[in-house]
């Protein structure tokens, strides 16, 4: 499903998504919304638990911990530390990045 680049990028929100699910696979706005919600549910569910999400031709998303570091509070300049914490990393896979690479 390619299509022509425009001159500005849209934001495509849920409503929208599901709209286009609803669409492509010939459902119901709502259903094409319940199934929107529970693929993030357990994809939300997945990374909670420690486990990596690989959609293959589209990407994977993991939960990697960031190291702690040290850095500067802009309203004084004085150094700080920031924690180390957890956070959710998204790798697109091959056929996505194709899909988007400018040709």
């Amino acid at each position: 499903m390619a299509k022509e680049k425009t001159a500005t990028a849209q934001t495509i929100g849920r409503q929208e998504l599901s709209r286009r699910i609803a669409k492509q696979a010939k459902l119901s706005q709502k259903q094409a919304s319940e199934v929107l919600e529970a693929t993030l549910d357990a994809i939300r569910e997945a990374l909670q638990n420690g486990d990596e999400v690989r959609l293959v031709g589209f990407g994977s998303f993991k939960v990697r911990t960031s190291a702690e570091r040290k850095g500067v509070n802009p309203r004084d300049g004085k150094e700080i530390v920031v924690p180390a914490k957890e956070r959710v990393r998204f790798s697109p896979g091959k056929e996505l990045s194709e899909a988007v690479e400018k040709k």
